[in-house]
C-alpha cells in the first residue's frame, strides 16, 4: 500500500509504503516515516501545561509512557554516562575554547560539563519551564524556543550537538539547513538518534521482540533514519564526511557529520587542554574515572559473558551428568541382567558342547556317509554316462522306428482306404446276395403255400383216407409200417 496525501519524506518521496500500523517506509532513502507524527507548529511550547512538549512531557510523561526517570533524576543521572561518554567524542574531534550548541539539552547538564571542560557552550530548548529548570540546576546559558526563531549570526559554532532529537523534526531538513548555517566551515554535527535497521520487516521485529520497537513512538518520532538515510541527508546539506561512533545503546547510531575531512585528537592533546583549568582537571577526574569504569564496565561484561558461558556449560554439564546417573542406572540394570544372561549362557555353552560333541560324531558319520555316497556318486556317474550313451543309441533307433512309423502310418491309411472301399463292396454284395436270397426265401414260401394247399387238398380225399386206415390196418396186424411221410 503507498500513501500520496499530506505524507511525505524528508527526500522529498511521497510513494510511501505501508510498513506498520503507525509508520510508511520510504525505500529511496530508507527511512520509517510516521503516520500520525506531529506538526512544526505543534512542536512549539506557547503553553507549558497543555502543549506536548511542555512542562509535563518532562514529568509525567516520561514517567508513566515510558517508565524512564524524569527530568530532575535524570539531571544526576546523565552526568557520569551519558554526557562523560558525548563529552570525550565531542573532545575527540573539537578542542576548548570551541563554540558548542546544544539543540534539545533537557536538564542542561551537558552544556555545563562542556563549560567546565572549557568549551563556550550554550543549550537550546522548547519549553520555557525546561529553560528555567536547566539555568537554575546547572547555570548555564540556554536558548528558548525553535532555533529558526533565534537571532544567531552565521557561522558562529564550531560544533552543534543533538542527542535523541533529529527524529522529533517534523521539518529536520528545514531545521538542519537553519543549523548547517550557523556552523563554520570546519564545523561539525555530533548526532545521536535511533537506528533504523533497514531490511527488517515489521512482523520480524515484533517476533524477535527488536529493542527498536520502544523507539517506535509515532506521535514524537517522526522520521526514522537508517545509516542509508543519514548519510543522504547529511550529504544534502553539503556535510559528506561521517564518522559513526561507539553508540550507548544497541538501538542507537552515534556519529559525526562535516563538510571537511575529520581530525581526530589524542588523549594527550585532549588532557593538555583540560588540565589548563581546575574545572578542566575536574572533568578531566571524571573522563579518567569514565575511562576505568569503561573498562571495569567491560571486563563486568566480559566475566558476565563468561558466566553466563560457564552456567551455560554448568547446565549442560548438570544435564549430562543426569543423563550419566540415568545411563548408569540403566546400564547397572544392564548389568545384572547380563550376568543372569551370562549365567544361562554358560548354561547354554555347556549344553551346545555337548551337543557339539553329539554334531560332532554325526559329522563324522555324516563324513563317512559322505564318502559313500560320493562312491556310490561316482558309480551313478558311470552308469549315467552309459544310459545316456544308450539313450543315444535308442533316441537313434527311435528316430528310425519314427521314420518307420511314418511310413505305416502312410500305408495304414492307404491301407485303411482300401479296407473303407473294400468294406463299402462287401456291403453292396451283402445286400445284393440278402435280397436275392430274399426273393428266393419269398419265391419258396409262396410254393409252399401252394404245395400245402395241394396237401391239404389231397388229404380231404377219399384216396388219403383210404391211405390213413391201411396203415392202421397193417399196424394192427403187426406188419411193418413205413413212415406216414415217405408215402
Amino acid at each position: 500500500m503507498t500513501q500520496t496525501l499530506r505524507h511525505i519524506c524528508w527526500c522529498g518521496n511521497t510513494e510511501l509504503t505501508e510498513f506498520s500500523p503507525d509508520y510508511f517506509v520510504c525505500y529511496q532513502c530508507g527511512t520509517l516515516v510516521s503516520k500520525t507524527g506531529l506538526r512544526t507548529e505543534q512542536i512549539r511550547v506557547q503553553d507549558d501545561n497543555h502543549d506536548f512538549y511542555g512542562k509535563e512531557y518532562w514529568l509525567s510523561h516520561q514517567t508513566e509512557h515510558y517508565g524512564f526517570p524524569d527530568i530532575r533524576q535524570r539531571a544526576r543521572q546523565d552526568l557520569p554516562e551519558r554526557c562523560l561518554h558525548w563529552l570525550r567524542t565531542l573532545m575527540a574531534y573539537k578542542l576548548p575554547p570551541a563554540k558548542v550548541l546544544e539543540l534539545g539539552c533537557a536538564h542542561g547538564g551537558f552544556v555545563a560539563m562542556m563549560g567546565w571542560a572549557g568549551f563556550e557552550a550554550m543549550g537550546l530548548e522548547l519549553s520555557p519551564w525546561v529553560v528555567e529548570f536547566a539555568q537554575q540546576t546547572f547555570n548555564i546559558p540556554i536558548l528558548s524556543g525553535p532555533i529558526e526563531d533565534q537571532q544567531l549570526e552565521t557561522e558562529l559554532f564550531d560544533a552543534i550537538v543533538l542527542y535523541d532529537v533529529l527524529e522529533h523534526l517534523p521539518d529536520p531538513v528545514a531545521t538542519m539547513s537553519h543549523g548547517a548555517s550557523l556552523l563554520k566551515e570546519d564545523g561539525i554535527f555530533i548526532v545521536q538518534m535511533p537506528n533504523y535497521e533497514e531490511g527488517k520487516t515489521y512482523s520480524e521485529m515484533v517476533a524477535q521482540k527488536d529493542n527498536f520497537l520502544h523507539q517506535m513512538k509515532s506521535i514524537e518520532h517522526i522520521h526514522l533514519l537508517s545509516r542509508r538515510g543519514v548519510s543522504q541527508f547529511f550529504k544534502n546539506l553539503g556535510f559528506e564526511f561521517l564518522q559513526f561512533e561507539q553508540q550507548l545503546f544497541d538501538y542507537d547510531m552515534f556519529f559525526v557529520a562535516s563538510r571537511q575531512a575529520l581530525v581526530r585528537y589524542t588523549d594527550e592533546q585532549i588532557s593538555y587542554y583540560l588540565l589548563k583549568s581546575p574545572s578542566g582537571r575536574m572533568v578531566q577526574a571524571l573522563l579518567d574515572k569514565s575511562s576505568d569504569f569503561n573498562k571495569l564496565q567491560v571486563q563486568y561484561q566480559n566475566i558476565q559473558v563468561q558466566y553466563q558461558t560457564s552456567e551455560t556449560r554448568r547446565a549442560e554439564l548438570l544435564k549430562i551428568i543426569e543423563q550419566q546417573d540415568q545411563e548408569i542406572a540403566s546400564l547397572r540394570s544392564q548389568v545384572s541382567a547380563t550376568v543372569t544372561d551370562l549365567q544361562q549362557t554358560k548354561s547354554q555353552l555347556t549344553q551346545a558342547h555337548s551337543d557339539l560333541q553329539h554334531t560332532q560324531s554325526q559329522l563324522n558319520q555324516s563324513n563317512s556317509d559322505l564318502q559313500n555316497t560320493q562312491s556310490q556318486l561316482n558309480q551313478s556317474h558311470s552308469e549315467i554316462q552309459y544310459n545316456q550313451s544308450q539313450l543315444t543309441q535308442i533316441h537313434s533307433e527311435l528316430q528310425h522306428t519314427q521314420s518307420q512309423l511314418t511310413q505305416i502310418h502312410s500305408h495304414l491309411q492307404q491301407t485303411q482306404s482300401q479296407l473303407a472301399q473294400s468294406q463299402e463292396k462287401i456291403h453292396n454284395f451283402q445286400q445284393n446276395q440278402l435280397q436275392h436270397i430274399q426273393n428266393q426265401l419269398n419265391e419258396a414260401e409262396a410254393n409252399l403255400k401252394v404245395i400245402n394247399v395241394e396237401i391239404a387238398a389231397m388229404k380231404t380225399s377219399k384216396f388219403w383216407k383210404l391211405r390213413s386206415l391201411w396203415f392202421k390196418f397193417k399196424g394192427f396186424v403187426g406188419l411193418p409200417t413205413d413212415n406216414e411221410s415217405n408215402f
